[in-house]
């Protein structure tokens, strides 16, 4: 103790100095006005809490609770958070200096930062295994996730060219070679060699077995996986043969189902009393009180599955097997005697209740000892996302027995079973199975969408309307009862249950025709359609002839099925034919724009009407003061309703919760009436208010508050809540129809300069973006430009025109305003995959164009140019780079009658015609007595003021009233002619004066056609990059598109109109199948006033006709000169001599040869000639220019080498500006190199023939001759198909007096191939009598392919190949291979050359459906596989035409470098049908009076009127 004392003492101290410390600090924090918390240490956690809630409330706000000032730091914290407080005495501060941030403001700022990152900073260290608190982060794109991904399986298979190079191992050795067998045998060549190599260099014995350890290690291992695979496969292969033949137990299932179903039954039976207690409620009867589901339990004993077996070898993604199924609740010979001891059975107790008030009593009715067992097929559709599992079909093989104890009387104890009534248990079994049947007996199945019912959409929701047009039945074998001829109808239902329609019945015939139309609406195409013929009886029940069955699956596949014959069934026999049509139309699905869901809005669809509740029901007809409420819904003047309602028992504000579904044909005036009437039994039903709304105005409304209350009418009080919900149908024209198109006011030309700094999506790859731009209005893309491939500061430089529309708002006038908006958004191109959004820049028209009333001609005016580079905002809101442009709007000229005459669609069809039928006398009841006139009774929800108000009453001489169509029609708008007279504004041009106009908006309606498959119309003008517009594609080979489009023509006398069909469904993917081309003017004039028929050529001969109906609207608009037609064409270029080049040889002279390049490409290589300074080639090309303003073509001439590469000689730039079109120029270009200098000169002679270019897409950036040529001849400038002379209006060669033309395919124009010239052996040419002084002096002039006929029988083509040069930079023993159809032949390989000659002969069989020649030439190698050096193709019936030139010199540019040049001739001597095609000539009646449009310049000098 006494050496404790010490210690104990200095502990004492230093706790005292360290107190008096800290107490120091405390006290000097105080004095300064800090609130300083001081605890007891030994006092409890409670007290410690009471403690600092009393210092708590020492603590001052800093918003000030006097007038005292002070200034200071917290201050101008204070005025920072509130602003608001400006005054001395609003910022003083009470006291000393308080804490003027608190733990909710740091809390405050925190959620705000947070907020602006977007990012959540957790609160608690993060366990592993933890959710995440906030959303996971999206996984790139190019991350390969499951096995899908990295298989490839959903990615399109690369087109040819473009294959990805295979593995290392693949590349040089077949796959039969190359194995684990084949790896075992290198092992073993690999010990041999290696243990040789040990030994060799004296390593000792332990590294031979280290050796063959590792040897021995792999070879074990390797076999080992060999055979355990092998025995994996087979058994798996036996496994599937013995799933199909035998069932296999479910014990471990049962296991588990025994005690799991103990927890599970009490929360199913639960549900089952709360579900049919609610609508026992609803459905009793008006002589009993109550129906009520007292007692309800299926026992303890759970259901057990007796077997199962199981189907392997169906698809993929589809499980089937059949499960046996039993319930036997009462057979306790598989229980313990605990188990039999508690066991409890299944009881159902249905309590009855009788009487009124007071005096009513009770009786249950008991349902026990249920029994059931059956076999079922189950079968799940799996999908990949969740639940995984997207339909369950459900189907019984054989009826499953059922067996029960039913005690009506009596109760459990006294009861009486009603089996032992002799015949009603069996016709009870009778009526469950005949119920059953339809919905779940084989072949019927019960099908459960579970992808729907996760996702919240009704179950019953229509997906879609089915047209059935029933047309005939022939051979019924069937007799009347009596005797007689039956009258037969026809009975439609889904899987024979309620009827849904029905044909009327013909009198006594066997071969009945009824071509009636009938529409159902559908909620799965799982099931099937149902024709039931029946006979009809006046005063018996109708006798069941037969039925024939349409599966609806098969409209997954093609959703228009005609001409089906399907067999008349009973009882498996045979009973006659049906024939029938069957369309499906789907719901459209909404489409995403900018991340909102936007649905397609359509005058036609499904109108899904909710009907929730009543509130304050008028009950002073009924004596009682209680109703019996039921609601009626009427559409139109229609005196039948088309919904009822179940009946609520004695209550004013019914709740109903009714939904109902419909077919509307015309959304815009359709009239709803909603009745809701007091049902009494024996007694009139009174109404006790009522409500007639427009569709449109129901529509208008949120039906995701269901908060909206409507006013009933002809009532003291009352108020309904509904909810209706639109679904558009892919009908004919629904979404761009005659009678929704708005003509457009002018055109907005958008001249796209460049992009800068666009965002790089291929980053990732190392690569760049290949950027353009797109022009969208309301989601729809009207205009594109060219992609400029891997660049990131593209420069498009390109022209697009764009139709601007005016909108129609509340105030029935037709007004430009200010939220209409274009969008440019910059694309990334992909090939394979969807195209990527690189931004977009939005353009109000508003900015540009506004409304002109001083101009009757031109409705709107342009406000000026708007040249501006805006920023690009991306999808995330920020910005990346800028997009330069210039945006003008060009008004159009209001011209009369640009409307169309707008069609029925199917159902306005089918309904008309029952009507006609009426009308007829075919019906047995008049029209008149199924109509009445209804007004319309409101046209808005009731707001929240009228909620407590008495209803609006409307005054009927202003309400709007109903037709028998449903139409409705207004006085105030009937008296107002507004709309009427802005339709008939404007100026009435006839055709004469409308062609004068050069610029303009052609206005198509795509009617419909017939085509060869199932295809969209794609519609192109002029240079047909992108298309003006698309179709929808068609439902069927008889496509009904009734679809209006536009597209703006620069110039009509040299435009040229391409409509193709396109199979693809991807509107950004092109599989054509047929085309046709001709000029804009011959096309205008034959569909501007009437419907004319054109015929689509396809590869295999056939053609599908489309009808088309033009209108056309002129825009002055003044274009620039790259914009001109005679701006892009072909240009000929003779390449004539060399003079003084340089030479770069040691004797002194040079191996000269040329390039020709435009924009960088190389597009023509001339020969070489040996040994020269001024060398004589005489040689001529062809090339597609798109535009003389801006190409860039030079001539580059070298030096050739055999050893080394060869050397430039000098470079010159070819100027196409200041050219003539068909007029010969020859130009000296001077050549001059860096190092050099000028030195040398060669001379070349061009003529340039303006002709449309076609833009391609599949190659981007490129160009290709769409076939309008332009020639001329004297003063006169005409229209030609690559070289045909004819007028530019009688280019369709025929008169279309009628009112419906067809237009026939052969006299198009044709696509003229690029990188093909030829000449005709021993034919005197058009055009050298055209210009026999321009044929003289180039005598190297290409023929221009004419449009003579294709040969229609086979002839001999004789093929002559003659020789090709340089095919190689190197001398090489080259070869070529020509194909014709199936057959090939090769020629002999020579000596080394780069240029070699053959002159080998080859005959084939061709005809019409041969239309390309095959070339490749080849490299031989004495050893090993020859090298392919080039290839091409040349068309043949291009430079062969039957009936004008039979043989021809073809020259061919090849794939890889180099020419080829063939010499073609054709014999169809022994085709006694072969005869060519006339061709129409124009001789010039008049004299040109204007300046040539050709030219750029304007009129030429020396240009006389008088001439």
């Amino acid at each position: 103790m006494a050496t404790n004392a010490p210690s104990n003492s200095g502990v004492k101290q230093l706790q005292e100095t360290a107190e008096t410390h800290i107490h120091d600090i405390t006290s000097h924090d105080a004095s300064k006005g800090a609130i300083v918390h001081s605890f007891d240490p030994d006092t409890t956690p409670q007290q410690k809490a009471a403690a600092a809630g009393r210092q708590r409330d020492q603590l001052k706000s800093i918003v000030p609770q006097d007038g005292s000032a002070h200034g200071g730091k917290g201050a101008l914290l204070s005025l920072l958070r509130h602003p608001n407080l400006t005054s001395s005495s609003e910022l003083s501060i009470v006291g000393a200096p308080v804490p003027t941030i608190t733990v909710e403001d740091m809390s405050e700022a925190t959620n705000e930062e947070q907020e602006k990152s977007g990012s959540v900073t957790p609160s608690a260290p993060i366990v592993p295994g933890e959710y995440p608190s906030g959303p996971a982060p999206a996984i790139p794109d190019w991350y390969k996730v499951g096995w899908r991904a990295v298989a490839n399986i959903d990615a399109p298979p690369p087109e040819e060219g473009e294959e990805k190079d295979n593995h290392i191992l693949q590349l040089f050795l077949a796959e039969q070679y190359y194995g684990q067998w084949y790896h075992n045998a290198a092992l073993i060549f690999f010990a041999v060699f290696a243990s040789h190599f040990l030994t060799r260099f004296n390593f000792g014995w332990g590294w031979l077995i280290l050796l063959l350890s590792i040897c021995n290690t792999y070879y074990v291992t390797s076999m080992t996986r060999v055979r355990r695979c092998a025995r994996d496969d087979i058994q798996r292969e036996l496994i599937k043969t013995r799933l199909a033949s035998e069932h296999e137990s479910a014990d471990w299932m049962n296991n588990f189902l025994d005690r799991f179903w103990l927890i599970y039954e009490p929360v199913l039976s639960a549900t089952v009393v709360a579900s049919v207690d609610q609508v026992l409620s609803t459905s009793t009867p008006a002589f009993l009180d109550s129906l009520r589901l007292t007692t309800f339990t299926l026992g303890t004993k759970a259901p057990h599955i007796d077997k199962v077996r199981t189907f392997p070898r169906t698809a993929d993604d589809v499980v089937m097997m059949d499960w046996g199924i039993s319930f036997t609740p009462n057979d306790t010979s598989d229980l313990t005697p605990r188990q039999a001891a508690q066991k409890v059975n299944p009881k159902v107790v249905l309590s009855v209740r009788l009487g009124k008030g007071l005096a009513t009593a009770s009786i249950p009715v008991l349902l026990e000892d249920i029994t059931f067992s059956g076999m079922m097929r189950i079968k799940l559709k799996l999908m990949a996302n969740f639940p995984h599992v997207q339909i369950v079909d459900i189907s019984f093989l054989e009826k499953p027995v059922i067996d029960y104890v039913l005690k009506p009387v009596g109760g459990e104890s006294l009861g009486f079973d009603i089996a032992h009534i002799p015949g009603l248990q069996t016709f009870i079994r009778d009526m469950v199975h005949d119920t059953l049947s339809p919905m779940m007996y084989d072949p019927n199945v019960f099908t459960v969408n579970l992808e729907q019912l996760l996702s919240g959409i009704p179950l019953d929701t229509a997906i879609g309307v089915i047209q059935v047009t029933v047309e005939a039945a022939r051979g019924l074998k069937a007799s009347k009862i009596g005797g007689g001829s039956p009258d037969p109808y026809v009975s439609i239902s889904i899987n024979n249950r309620e009827e849904l329609a029905k044909t009327k019945y013909k009198s006594s015939t066997y071969n009945p025709t009824w071509m009636e139309t009938k529409f159902i609406i559908v909620n799965s195409l799982q099931e099937s359609l149902v024709l039931s013929l029946l006979d009809y009886n006046e005063h018996l029940k109708d006798t069941h002839l037969g039925a024939a069955t349409f599966e609806l699956q098969k409209l997954l596949e093609d959703a228009t099925q005609e001409g089906l014959e399907l067999p008349v069934l009973k009882d498996g026999k045979d009973k006659g034919m049906i024939r029938l049509n069957v369309n499906y139309f789907q719901v459209l699905k909404p489409e995403s724009v900018n991340g909102k869901e936007n649905l397609p809005q359509t005058n036609v669809g499904i109108v899904r009407l909710t009907i929730h509740q009543a509130k304050e029901l008028d009950a002073t007809k009924s004596l009682s003061g209680d109703l019996n409420p039921l609601v009626k819904v009427f559409l139109g003047n229609s005196t039948s309703y088309t919904h009822k309602s179940q009946i609520i028992k004695h209550t004013n504000n019914p709740v109903w919760e009714s939904p109902t579904e419909f077919i509307c044909a015309d959304k815009s005036s359709s009239v709803i009436t909603i009745k809701v009437v007091d049902e009494r039994d024996f007694l009139k039903d009174p109404v006790v208010g009522y409500m007639s709304v427009r569709l449109v105005d129901l529509l208008q409304t949120d039906p995701a508050l269901h908060r909206e209350w409507w006013p009933l009418s002809g009532c003291n009080s009352g108020k309904i809540r509904l909810s209706c919900e639109w679904k558009s149908l892919h009908m004919a024209g629904a979404l761009s129809s005659a009678d929704q198109y708005v003509p457009p006011i002018g055109v907005v030309r958008i001249w796209l300069r460049k992009a800068t700094d666009v965002k790089n999506v291929e980053a990732t790859f190392g690569g760049k973006s290949d950027p353009y731009v797109r022009v969208l209005v309301n989601n729809v893309t009207l205009g594109r430009t060219e992609v400029i491939n891997n660049n990131l500061n593209p420069e498009w430089d390109q022209i697009i025109y764009i139709p601007g529309k005016i909108s129609h708002n509340s105030s029935k006038y037709n007004r430009l305003t200010s939220d209409q908006s274009m969008f440019m958004e910059v694309m990334d191109y992909q090939h394979l995959t969807k195209d990527r959004s690189l931004g977009s820049v939005e353009l109000l028209v508003s900015d540009i164009a506004r409304e002109s009333p001083a101009d009757p001609q031109q409705r709107y005016e342009s406000t000026g140019a708007k040249e501006v580079a805006e920023p690009i905002r991306t999808d995330n809101n920020s910005y990346k780079g800028q997009l330069h442009y210039r945006a003008e709007f060009v008004s159009a000229l209001n011209v009369k009658h640009v409307h169309f005459d707008a069609g029925e669609n199917e159902i306005q069809k089918a309904a008309h015609k029952v009507q006609r039928n009426d009308s007829n006398g075919i019906s047995t009841h008049s029209s008149s007595s199924d109509e009445e006139e209804r007004h319309v009774t409101v046209d808005h929800p009731m707001t929240e003021a009228e909620t407590h108000s008495p209803p609006h009453q409307t005054d009927s001489s202003e309400s709007v009233r109903a037709n028998g169509d449903g139409a409705t029609n207004t006085d105030e708008e009937a008296s107002s002619p507004t709309e009427n007279d802005s339709a008939n504004e404007g100026i009435e041009l006839s055709k004469e004066e409308l062609f004068k106009h050069q610029s303009g908006i052609i206005i198509f309606n795509v009617i419909g056609g017939h085509l060869q498959k199932k295809a969209r119309l794609d519609v192109l003008l002029d240079d047909a990059y992108w298309p003006a517009f698309s179709t929808l594609k068609s439902r069927g080979t008889n496509a009904q598109w009734a679809h209006v489009g536009e597209g703006f023509l620069k110039e009509l006398d040299f435009g040229r109109v391409w409509l193709r069909l396109n199979e693809s469904g991807d509107f950004d993917k092109d599989d054509i199948v047929a085309e046709w081309k001709g000029d804009a003017k011959a096309f205008l004039d034959a569909t501007l006033d009437r419907r004319s028929s054109f015929s689509l050529t396809h590869a295999d001969g056939n053609s599908s006709t489309v009808e088309i109906e033009t209108r056309y609207v002129p825009v002055p608009v003044k274009l620039l000169a790259r914009e001109s037609i005679n701006n892009q064409g072909i240009l000929r270029v003779y390449l004539l001599a060399g003079k003084d080049l340089r030479s770069a040889d040691r004797s002194g002279t040079s191996d000269p040869f040329a390039v020709f390049t435009l924009h960088g490409t190389k597009v023509f290589t001339s020969q070489t000639k040996k040994k020269t300074l001024n060398p004589d080639w005489s040689e001529m090309f062809e090339v597609n220019v798109p535009s003389r303003e801006a190409a860039d073509l030079s001539v580059e001439v070298f030096d050739w080498n055999q050893l080394e590469q060869s050397k430039s000689l000098g470079y010159g730039t070819i100027n196409l500006r200041d050219m003539e079109p068909f007029e010969a120029t020859e130009q000296m270009i001077e050549l001059s190199s860096e190092k050099h200098g000028a030195k040398g000169h060669v001379a070349i002679r061009l003529i340039f023939q303006p002709e449309i270019i076609a833009k391609s897409r599949k190659a981007t950036s490129t160009f290709s001759s769409a076939g309008r040529a332009m020639t001329h001849i004297g003063s006169l400038p005409f229209g030609a198909g690559k070289g045909v002379v004819r007028g530019i209006g009688n280019v369709f060669k025929r008169d279309f007096g009628g009112s419906h033309e067809k237009l026939d395919a052969p006299h198009a124009v044709l696509e003229a191939a690029a990188g093909q010239a030829s000449r005709p052996i021993g034919e005197h040419t058009a055009d050298e009598d055209t210009n026999a002084a321009t044929s003289s002096a180039f005598p190297f002039l290409s023929r221009t392919p004419s449009l003579s006929g294709l040969p229609s029988e086979p002839g001999t083509l004789r093929v002559t190949m003659v020789s090709a040069k340089d095919v190689s930079m190197t001398d090489t023993k080259p070869y070529a291979i020509i194909r014709v159809g199936d057959k090939e032949f090769k020629t002999k390989h020579g000596s080394k050359t780069s240029s070699p000659e053959w002159n080998e002969s080859f005959n084939f069989v061709a005809s019409a459906h041969m239309p390309k020649l095959h070339l490749s030439i080849h490299d031989h190698k004495t050893l090993g596989k020859d090298k392919l050096l080039a290839q091409g193709e040349v068309d043949i019936w291009r430079h062969i035409q039957v009936g004008r030139s039979t043989a021809a010199e073809v020259t061919v540019e090849l794939q890889g470098g180099g020419l080829a040049r063939l010499r073609l001739e054709f014999d169809a001597e022994n085709n006694s049908l072969a005869r060519g095609t006339s061709v129409v000539s124009l001789e010039p009646s008049q004299p040109q009076t204007s300046p040539s449009r050709f030219s750029i310049r304007g009129r030429r000098p020396g240009f006389n009127e008088d001439n």
